[in-house]
């Protein structure tokens, strides 16, 4: 009885000692099974439907190992979801599913070029999201106000919310849509307005508003964009009813490599002649149909840097 009641306390032993290990992941607390995660996924699956055949998603069963169903990755730590990359995946949901806010050890999140039915993104549930560095729901057929739970979102590096179809990662014009964008789909930025949007993203490095009506930031967006992303390198604002002129501030933001205004200024706008000059270190710059009057030093045609120029309409 007595040797019975020593292996019991062993194995109990050993069972806590096992327990306190798994719970224990560099200080921080590990779940071994989060079973939770996995209904979230799959209620997420749910709500779409698909266009292509066969469907997309098919390894997203119920049962199996989420962390290796296409699109989820998941930390060294078991369990913890930390990217869903779905983008261009032929997707459809009437709106985007609120289960993907209990998802909130997501760091990255892409579900661009799918289709969300022209459905306004949810009002509430980004805020959740408090680790993402990476939001891409660009062409996805959203429209309506941007939530203000994105401008929470303090640890963001790239956002993408464009409507159209230019790439300015790619370095180069090729790529860029000059047809008008569907206005029906047209996200808008009015309460929260973009002071309000980026005023906490001060770690952002990439922004794409494509597309996006700007119309109420019109006078000031510059000033914004100065004032709280000093590290941006990538500003994509075609197409977001800009009025003029670019102001001077513009030039605070000594990092951007890539700059395209296209097809903003309905009235002529005239900048300040010496800002051009502080884009001398742009890969891409992008003003074409921008009604811009200003002269353009010489030496920015000379630039072993300048990828892509486009002043055309100007």
């Amino acid at each position: 009885m007595a040797l019975i009641s020593w292996v019991l306390l062993l194995f109990l032993a050993v069972l806590s000692a096992l327990a306190t290990s798994g719970a224990q992941d560099d200080g921080n607390p590990v779940l071994r099974c989060h079973l939770d995660q996995a209904a979230t996924l799959l209620q997420l699956k749910k709500s779409f439907s698909f266009f292509r055949y066969p469907i997309a998603l098919v390894s997203w069963q119920d049962g199996t190992d989420y962390c290796l169903w296409e699109g989820v990755i998941c930390s060294n730590s078991p369990g913890h979801v930390t990217a869903l990359e779905l983008g261009g995946r032929a997707l459809y949901s009437l709106g985007l599913d609120p289960a993907i806010f209990n998802l909130t050890l997501l760091q990255r999140l892409d579900l661009s070029m799918n289709y969300f039915g022209q459905y306004s993104l949810p009002a509430n549930g980004f805020e959740r999201l408090s680790l993402l560095t990476h939001l891409n729901l660009s062409k996805s057929g959203f429209q309506g106000q941007i939530p203000i739970g994105i401008g929470k979102l303090a640890n963001l590096i790239s956002l993408d919310l464009s409507v159209l179809g230019y790439s300015a990662l790619e370095d180069s014009l090729d790529g860029y849509d000059n047809s008008s964008p569907d206005v029906t789909s047209w996200l808008w930025l009015q309460e929260p307005n973009l002071e309000n949007l980026v005023g906490n993203l001060t770690n952002l490095k990439e922004l794409y508003l494509d597309g996006v009506d700007m119309s109420s930031s019109a006078n000031d967006w510059c000033d914004a964009l100065a004032k709280f992303l000093p590290n941006l390198r990538i500003l994509s604002l075609s197409y977001c009813n800009l009025v003029g002129p670019i102001c001077p501030s513009l030039s605070a933001l000594h990092s951007l490599t890539v700059i395209n205004l296209h097809d903003n200024f309905d009235t002529s706008a005239t900048p300040h002649q010496a800002l051009f000059m502080d884009f001398l270190h742009s890969s891409v710059l992008q003003l074409a149909w921008s009604n811009l009057q200003a002269w353009f030093p010489c030496r920015i045609f000379r630039l072993n840097t300048l990828r892509g120029l486009d002043l055309s309409g100007t």
